[in-house]
């Protein structure tokens, strides 16, 4: 027992001289590294940060704190930077660093460094989910880039932005920012491996955008353009993908499923994967999917599309694409009755398109085109009332049903009730004989002085418009009050006067009556005119448009011409 004690003894001794040193270490070697250079402070804080973060710490605080004794901006801005990556499980932190190190460069002649800052920056805001405040630091890198022509971070800025509005849907536009960052990269390729990785991104995400847009065959095209130099780099994992893609609509189930397994494989393996974006992983689990579904293999299809939620669950970075397989699975448990897993899909889905829409508002429109948001509230509901109370199913049934009929009853009546008051209309119309405005029979000599025109000037205007009616003169076109009444030397109130007293209407009315009348008799004798159009029968009854013409026949008689045709032919046959 005393072995143990002494044994115990020692250890804590050890850990105590340990902790003492390690302090001492932090506080002491923190003056020795500021006398390495800069490069020496870089090299070991990048070697070291991904296995001792604690160290990786103080070569970085070495570095900010060698950078603000020389009062040199660069490296001071590339300090904070260091210590923001450190922060990678605390964004508010590692924004505020990131924040630290713009503002130390901004107004400086490091116009890279600020463009790359803020290009960084909407980058982890990305990752992190917020896609509006991502969108936001683009377009702040973007017009600094564009302002002080730092051409590499130009077509860098817009694939971020065009990876952002493919997510969101908007797939034209992603498509032409795509299309001229690939412009732009066309001039570096195979200046180095990096710029040949670059220009295979930016390919790949147009490959995926086309094909989203289902334009599968612009999709190939971009496919085939540079497929070859993807062999034996990191990104080879990514266009294997789409080969399989492509071989799952040639129907090539079996090889797509080989091809799609070996590129997910492969890109796993990547060690650049979180830079081509979990999507394409996604993609490939989604048309594996639907290849063993294309086999009748329902169980490997389903254990696929889960695996998307998988990926999903764990990422703060909500990915559209991941949509379809969720309405796969609620589709599948649906068609098996299982109402537990269709209720436990459909919320997820709705909670994801909550959070969704919640950080990317106003730019989320055509997400929920597919399977529309109260269509699936609808459904979360109808199912959760089927599990409480299934007998109650009848009873919604006949009540929809029941408004269904009462419906349907309504617009039958209403169209019966219509049709029988045209036809009302129709047979007035053929019992009638040939149409004359009536006349006020009331004497000129008794009534003429009631409107203040002499007994001869009243005579003489009843006689001109007579002659008018018998001749069918208000058949021309563009016929006036002033036009008519210089036809028959009066003037236009004294002409107004007599047919409003005399024919009971003002002369608009007058006029379109006369016509109607007499386009009713035409059409009643003449079979030939009912072939007619209804724009020119308004022409041969002197109207302008086949609107003024159909509203003056309706209003007079009830119905409208094309109705009035229809009978006549109808009462010929």
């Amino acid at each position: 027992m005393g072995r143990y004690r002494i044994f115990f003894f020692l250890c804590l001794l050890l850990l105590c001289q340990y902790l003492s040193y390690a302090q001492n270490l932090s506080s002491k070697d923190l003056d020795s590294l500021i006398e390495l250079d800069f490069d020496e402070l870089k090299d070991n804080f990048f070697e070291i940060v991904k296995k001792d973060s604690t160290n990786a710490k103080l070569f970085a605080k070495a570095y900010l704190q060698k950078g603000k004794n020389l009062d040199s901006v660069l490296e001071i801005s590339d300090g904070f930077l260091y210590l923001g990556m450190l922060s990678i499980n605390d964004y508010e932190k590692r924004i505020i660093y990131l924040d630290s190190a713009i503002d130390i460069v901004k107004n400086t002649w490091h116009v890279q460094q600020t463009a790359y800052l803020h290009t960084h920056k909407g980058f982890i805001t990305q990752q992190k989910g917020f896609y509006d405040k991502a969108l936001e630091y683009y377009l702040e890198g973007l017009s600094h880039a564009k302002k002080k022509d730092i051409l590499f971070y130009i077509p860098v800025l817009q694939g971020n932005i065009a990876s952002l509005k493919r997510r969101l849907g908007k797939y034209e536009e992603a498509k032409y920012l795509y299309k001229k960052c690939l412009e732009y990269e066309k001039n570096t390729i195979n200046k180095s491996r990096g710029d040949s990785l670059r220009y295979l991104l930016i390919l790949s995400n147009l490959v995926t955008t086309y094909r989203l847009n289902k334009e599968i065959d612009s999709s190939f095209y971009f496919y085939k353009q540079e497929h070859q130099i993807s062999v034996d780099m990191d990104i080879e994992g990514v266009y294997i993908i789409h080969e399989g893609i492509f071989q799952f609509y040639d129907k090539n189930y079996e090889t797509a499923i080989k091809t799609i397994k070996k590129g997910i494989n492969e890109f796993l393996k990547s060690k650049s994967r979180t830079s081509y974006g979990d999507h394409n992983l996604i993609n490939g689990y989604y048309f594996l999917a639907k290849s063993y579904k294309a086999l009748s293999n329902d169980e490997f299809a389903i254990l696929n599309l889960k695996k998307i939620d998988s990926i999903v669950q764990k990422s703060n970075n909500l990915i559209s694409e991941s949509r379809p397989a969720y309405l796969e699975l609620i589709n599948y448990y649906k068609s098996i009755n299982d109402k537990n897993n269709q209720l436990f899909y459909i919320n997820r889905l709705l909670y994801n398109d909550s959070i969704f829409h919640s950080r990317y508002r106003s730019a989320s429109d055509k997400l929920n085109k597919e399977f529309d948001t109260p269509i699936l509230i609808s459904q979360k509901e109808n199912i959760i009332h089927e599990l409480k109370a299934k007998n109650n199913q009848s009873y919604y049934v006949i009540f929809i049903s029941s408004i269904v009929i009462i419906i349907i009853t309504s617009i039958l009546f209403s169209s019966y009730r219509k049709n029988k008051r045209y036809k009302k209309h129709f047979d007035e119309l053929m019992v009638s004989t040939n149409n004359e405005v009536k006349r006020n029979n009331t004497k000129i000599n008794e009534e003429n002085t009631s409107i203040g025109i002499s007994k001869d000037v009243v005579e003489i205007i009843l006689k001109a418009l007579n002659e008018f009616e018998k001749n069918n003169e208000f058949v021309e076109l563009n016929i006036t009050s002033g036009t008519l009444a210089k036809k028959i030397n009066t003037n236009s109130k004294y002409l107004t006067k007599v047919i409003k007293f005399y024919r009971n209407k003002n002369f608009t009315h007058y006029i379109n009556d006369l016509r109607i009348d007499h386009i009713i008799d035409q059409l009643k004798e003449d079979h030939k005119l009912r072939n007619y159009t209804i724009k020119a029968l308004a022409t041969e009854a002197g109207f302008n448009s086949s609107e003024v013409f159909s509203k003056s026949f309706f209003k007079k008689t009830g119905i409208y011409p094309s109705y009035f045709i229809q009978q006549l032919k109808i009462k010929k046959n």
